[in-house]
């Protein structure tokens, strides 16, 4: 992996997007109401999975693959190689990465029209961060063939490219 502008740019949206979860835990003991707990829940949580996804799409497979590694490191001696998903597995990534996005829509929509007391307020915050790690848990049961399909989203085939392929 070249060490050039986009890894330090997504090393540091990747670094970023891990610390929103963080800060929304703190958020009770900082003696704000609660509704500019609320704003911020929101908007850390947003912005975290925001930096996320640019992470992902800076860094590229060679990166999450390391990363998955890594974290499977943690509970098992050695990481399988990358095997082909069933079916089964691409719809439940896939239904729990569209399924991430909408605790975000929900608290927001509960937002403009009540107001949230003590309690609700905790709950909505811990939704937001329910939502960020379905996200995170989606990409791994993607898969590595996922990452492929999406880095060539984001590049440009020209028509000579697509001709000859």
């Amino acid at each position: 992996m070249t060490k050039d502008w986009k890894y330090y740019l997504g090393l540091s949206l990747f670094i970023y997007s891990l610390a929103p979860i963080v800060i929304v835990a703190l958020l009770p003991f900082f003696g704000m109401d609660l509704a500019e707990m609320g704003t911020l829940a929101v908007v850390f949580l947003t912005s975290g999975e925001v930096s996320f996804w640019g992470a992902a799409v800076l860094l590229g497979k060679p990166f999450m693959a390391a990363l998955k590694q890594k974290f499977a490191s943690w509970f098992r001696r050695e990481a399988a190689p990358p095997q082909p998903i069933s079916r089964a597995r691409h719809l439940l990534g896939v239904w729990l990465l569209v399924i991430s996005f909408l605790p975000y829509y929900a608290v927001l929509v509960y937002l403009l029209f009540f107001v949230p007391d003590n309690a609700t307020i905790h709950f909505l915050a811990w939704t937001m961060a329910a939502g960020e790690m379905l996200g995170i848990v989606s990409l791994f049961v993607l898969g590595g063939q996922f990452w492929e399909r999406l880095k060539r989203l984001f590049q440009w085939q020209d028509e000579r490219d697509s001709a000859t392929a």
